[in-house]
């Protein structure tokens, strides 16, 4: 539990939940957070990454000389020793850059937006976690309509992380139905923690 006076949030849940929507949401009530994927995408152009990735996998994910995510994504989303191999190369450093930006803020309300949030244990320093649920159904539409993913490929991606429990979660929104029932659940959420604060 952090341990200071203000109140850091993990919003967590699996690739297309719809995690990244409800983080817009507490961005729009002027809310900082912290977005590991773009901090995940600065860190793959990082020369010393760059370097020990194209090591691991080979100069064929590159693309104009930078990593081609969806190059990458193909192989590490097909094989999960590739993916704890990645894994391997890009977490230490993602995870020391969400902890400086958390250091280096003095907001009230600090949240950080990341799929991975349990898997690095930083719900220890939350004080409150949201999950954000949906079904795999729904999620695999989501996935093939955003990103041109097949299938197959969709549910590859799904089923490479790790399968979330409702007891992991203070909150738990369900991103099922319509952006206004959406935006109710999280309204509703929003005020608990402000009424907490």
């Amino acid at each position: 539990m952090n341990s200071n006076k203000r109140i850091i949030v993990g919003i967590t849940g699996g690739i297309a939940s719809g995690k990244s929507v409800v983080a817009k949401f507490f961005l729009c009530k002027g809310v900082q957070v912290i977005n590991a994927d773009k901090i995940g995408h600065e860190i793959l152009r990082e020369e010393s990454i760059k370097s020990q990735i194209i090591t691991c996998f080979g100069d064929s994910i590159l693309t104009d000389g930078d990593i081609d995510r969806k190059k990458l994504g193909q192989i590490v989303f097909q094989d999960k020793h590739k993916l704890h191999e990645l894994n391997a190369i890009v977490h230490p450093s993602l995870i020391n850059e969400i902890l400086k930006r958390i250091d280096e803020n003095s907001d009230p309300v600090l949240m950080i937006d990341a799929a991975l949030l349990l898997q690095w244990n930083m719900n220890e320093i939350c004080d409150y976690v949201i999950l954000v649920t949906a079904s795999e159904k729904t999620r695999t539409e989501r996935l093939m309509q955003h990103t041109n993913l097949s299938h197959e490929e969709a549910r590859n991606r799904i089923l490479a992380q790790q399968e979330f429990s409702d007891e992991d979660a203070d909150f738990i929104i369900k991103n099922n139905n319509s952006m206004e029932g959406l935006n109710a659940q999280v309204e509703f959420v929003w005020e608990q923690i402000t009424n907490k604060a």
